[in-house]
């Protein structure tokens, strides 16, 4: 025989599953959110449009928020349901579409009240119009509140073209149609926000998205959001960085806090007396020690070890301020700070670039890859950064025979020379270099050359922040305007 839940049990478990899921506005087509109400007539409309633009009284949905706090039992829930509400010429409203994944009772009765008043109608050239408007209703503190917002349209709009400071390559893209390109963002799907500059791909090929507006995870079909049910954040919490170790934990640093997750619980990773200025990177090294970079020194951790390097301890350093750092696999420990970088090798006998006759020489590495033979990729930073686009930046190679290469946008086929990361692709042994201006670049590692961008691909823009690859080869990049997926066909 099965139970039955009393009512308020059944509200409480309802805004349980609504609220794991956070879903945020806006999508450029007719039905802005994943739900769709298959009840108005949509023949013609615009969104959000108008001057005035369709609105109503804030009265009234003060009181469907009280009528509705008053019926369900709200709790410490946090969270939030966005409408999409069809306005007609004559101020009858239709919910078009929403984020309620559940679709639980206390959507259905917003959606009642939604319907069921006369709005007033947008206008356009003085006449009115029908148009859609978005409404958002927000949890907290065991109360809801609500209001009309507005579409940022200028989002809707594509990024422009991007930068190709190259003007001697001819980019035939014939690797392009190999590829299967995905995007989602967060006008097509539950991701929190568009803009991610910090991501891993776990042991599980869990990729984490972190962004200043909230941590979720993608299995390859689901979002699942991080928040305040299964994590120590909220749907809005600003994340700093995050990285997966080489034991799958996930460490995040979040307002000069670094929090650990094993199997699902999280932890305080309390090392505060190395981090008064703050993290600026999480970096996995490929020998399992963890590196944290901070504008006072690096800090290391391995099996729970905590140990700070600074020009205290190493005076050749050129800066505390540390940019980067990472481990190859002969154990030389690279660093790269705002007034060049060094090498330390295993002997801790310590290299410098600044007086060398290298493509290292007044650089910050701010990138590292290694290919199966050795062979070092480094993506360059000049310590006396020009606005333009500096021909010393670019592509450092140090080969296994310890000759250096320097790739630019001069004397190869790189697009342009600010990289903002760099992938070593072991499915395929090419490199895949993320440009801050220009998409991103293919590089074979010999001589071909390509370019993916917004304008010549389905990429969503120019700006590539970080690449990441899981266990299959799949590859994921970060950009200004979403996030996308480049799968093999």
């Amino acid at each position: 025989m099965s139970a039955v839940l009393p009512p308020n049990q059944i509200c409480k478990l309802s805004l349980i599953i609504l609220f794991i899921f956070f879903l945020p506005a806006g999508l450029s087509a007719q039905n802005l959110f994943m739900e769709k109400v298959e009840v108005c007539n949509t023949s013609n409309y615009c969104m959000d449009c108008g001057d005035p633009k369709a609105t109503c009284d804030q009265v009234i949905l003060d009181n469907i928020s009280e009528k509705s706090s008053r019926k369900y039992i709200l709790g410490n829930f946090k969270g939030s349901i966005t409408f999409q509400v069809l306005v007609d010429s004559t101020g009858f409203g239709c919910v078009l579409s929403h984020t309620d994944v559940t679709n639980s009772p206390l959507t259905a009765d917003l959606i009642r009240y939604l319907n069921g008043f006369l709005w007033k109608p947008a206008k356009v050239n003085g006449k009115v119009v029908t148009a859609s408007v978005n409404v958002i209703f927000r949890i907290a503190n065991g109360k809801m509140s609500s209001e009309i917002q507005r579409m940022d349209l200028t989002e809707l709009k594509p990024p422009g073209d991007p930068l190709i400071y190259n003007k001697k390559t001819i980019y035939t893209n014939p690797s392009l149609k190999t590829y299967e390109f995905t995007v989602w963002t967060k006008y097509n799907s539950p991701l929190p926000d568009n803009i991610s500059r910090s991501c891993t791909v776990d042991k599980s090929d869990i990729l984490w998205y972190a962004t200043a507006s909230g941590l979720t995870r993608f299995d390859g079909e689901n979002f699942n959001p991080v928040n305040e049910f299964n994590s120590p954040f909220t749907t809005e919490t600003a994340i700093g960085g995050i990285t997966a170790d080489k034991d799958n934990n996930k460490w995040v640093y979040v307002d000069n806090k670094i929090y650990k997750c094993t199997d699902d619980r999280w932890q305080i990773y309390d090392f505060k007396k190395f981090l008064t200025s703050g993290v600026t990177h999480i970096l996995n090294s490929s020998n399992g020690k963890l590196l944290f970079t901070t504008n006072d020194g690096l800090v290391a951790v391995r099996n729970d070890k905590v140990v700070l390097l600074n020009k205290k301890n190493i005076p050749l350093l050129p800066s505390n301020d540390i940019s980067y750092a990472y481990v190859d696999s002969r154990k030389r420990l690279w660093i790269g700070t705002s007034k060049g970088s060094i090498m330390i090798d295993k002997d801790f006998f310590v290299t410098t670039f600044n007086k060398s006759n290298t493509p290292l020489k007044n650089m910050s590495i701010s990138g590292v890859v290694e290919d199966e033979k050795g062979n070092l990729y480094f993506s360059l930073v000049d310590c006396n950064k020009v606005p333009d686009d500096d021909d010393k930046e670019g592509i450092a190679v140090l080969k296994t025979k310890g000759n250096w290469l320097h790739y630019n946008d001069k004397n190869s086929g790189m697009p342009s020379n600010r990289v903002n990361n760099i992938l070593y692709d072991k499915f395929e042994h090419v490199l895949w270099i993320g440009t801050d201006q220009s998409g991103i670049a293919r590089f074979n590692l010999k001589d071909g050359w390509e370019n993916y961008h917004n304008v010549n691909s389905p990429a969503p823009g120019y700006t590539i922040y970080q690449l990441v690859q899981d266990s299959k080869g799949v590859i994921y990049a970060t950009t200004a305007n979403g996030l996308l997926r480049l799968r093999k066909k």
